[in-house]
């Protein structure tokens, strides 16, 4: 009994140190170890005391990979010598790394801040994806499949990734004051007056914080446009009529919205009032800057190029 207790643990042992080296020395990225990693939850850094999990930076670099390899038909030979000599899958490697470490980020805010997503917010969010610009819907059937086949991505993998984005975008609204702030004037000030211009409303604010506030117009586009539910919203309203604030599923700031015509060819042109949100990036930022986030393998040197995108 005590041989077989003493080949185990030399077995055991023997398995751990090449491991340990295959992921950490070797960063590799086989289709074996994302396994290991999603069952074992290994560091590959950490971002503000909580560590960064192996598995999430596989699986963001698996997808990208996947995609590299079937839908463009790539290899590292023919993807090799980018910019600065770097291949295109180091650059993704770095992005998987940054993307990784933004979410640990944004779930240690969101714990803070008793933020939680919901498999209905999930499912939600997955009608909206598969959506079509001509109103119609996929299932989610052939939405799996062509993630499989194009991301290597299984149904799990799409749910785990969606509520990433999810609680990403969550813990934007939830830290950014300014943005906030900004959206509760802009509020404010079409209760008082829906006619007012929208240009001297962000020149307004605007005066106050530089860029942080945009105006614009669509032209004409289909009422079915799918970008998270902003020309949805646009497309129910009747002529010279506003609407906001709007929070669209792409997560990147509050709407104002303007209906300013409709033709006969099912499109709208409306104007919208956009208020960025800034405050989650730039705690990014601070926490590199000030040397809060350790890397726990070599990642390449694209890195940095990758995390300020």
């Amino acid at each position: 009994m005590w041989t077989a207790i003493a080949i185990g643990f030399v077995v055991l042992s023997l398995f751990l140190a090449v491991s340990w080296w295959q992921l950490y020395q070797a960063r590799t990225t086989d289709a074996f170890y994302y396994r290991v990693t999603r069952i074992l939850p290994l560091p590959v850094a950490q971002v503000d005391g909580s560590y960064v999990q192996y598995g999430d930076y596989l699986l963001n670099y698996k997808k990208a990979e996947t995609y590299l390899n079937t839908a463009e038909k790539a290899n590292e030979a023919q993807y090799a010598g980018g910019a600065g000599g770097q291949s295109i899958y180091d650059y993704h490697k770095a992005q998987a790394m940054s993307d990784a470490v933004t979410d640990t980020y944004a779930q240690k805010l969101a714990d803070d801040y008793d933020i939680t997503i919901t498999d209905k917010q999930i499912d939600d969010a997955f009608v909206l994806t598969r959506k079509l610009s001509n109103g119609t819907q996929i299932s989610q059937e052939v939405v799996d499949r062509s993630n499989e086949q194009f991301f290597g991505l299984t149904p799990a993998d799409s749910r785990y990734l969606m509520k990433k984005s999810l609680l990403r975008n969550a813990v934007s609204y939830q830290v950014d004051d300014s943005a906030k702030r900004a959206a509760t004037d802009i509020e404010n000030i079409l209760k008082k007056d829906p006619a007012t211009s929208f240009d001297a409303i962000v020149e307004q604010q605007n005066k106050r914080a530089a860029d942080s506030v945009q105006v614009a117009t669509t032209g004409w586009v289909k009422k079915t446009s799918p970008d998270g539910g902003i020309t949805e919203a646009a497309s129910k309203l009747e002529k010279g009529q506003i609407s906001g604030p709007i929070k669209p599923a792409k997560g990147d700031g509050y709407y104002f919205i303007r209906l300013l015509d409709v033709n006969t060819q099912d499109e709208i042109n409306y104007q919208f009032i956009k208020v960025s949100l800034k405050e989650f990036k730039q705690q990014i930022d601070s926490l590199k800057q000030s040397g809060k986030i350790t890397y726990y393998i070599t990642v390449p040197e694209v890195q940095s190029q990758a995390q300020t995108n």
